[in-house]
């Protein structure tokens, strides 16, 4: 359940981050602007997901699906919102919403691979 709760806070604060300052991450003109926001997701996905799986002392396996419960809010959650992208994301150009579906698919890959990084305890 915790990976549950924690995947789904990290859906709401990312889609409150883009609904308030998603203008400046999606900017169709600027390809610069565009690749940064793919790369730094990687550092912050790592942020969001290894220390998480160390706190809680999973194992390989349970280090896998908690990565899988973490991204499963997030997924069912967003297939809603991006048929309503232009009424929820009132603040993007209707345009942007295929790179910001690119960019969760982009995302949530990160979260599942984080699942497979799993780093043995020196005894």
């Amino acid at each position: 359940m915790f990976f549950l709760f924690w995947g789904f806070l990290v859906w709401l604060s990312a889609s409150a981050i883009f609904r308030l300052t998603g203008q400046f991450f999606f900017i169709l003109t600027s390809p610069v602007l565009l690749i940064v926001s793919y790369i730094l997701v990687i550092p912050l996905i790592i942020v969001l997901t290894l220390p998480i799986y160390r706190w809680k002392k999973l194992n390989s396996n349970q280090q896998l699906k908690a990565a899988i419960f973490i991204a499963l809010p997030g997924m069912l959650l967003d297939t809603i919102v991006l048929i309503f992208f232009s009424d929820i994301f009132t603040n993007l150009k209707p345009e942007t919403d295929r790179i910001f579906g690119s960019w969760l698919l982009w995302a949530y890959s990160l979260i599942l691979l984080s699942g497979f990084f799993y780093k043995k305890k020196k005894s």
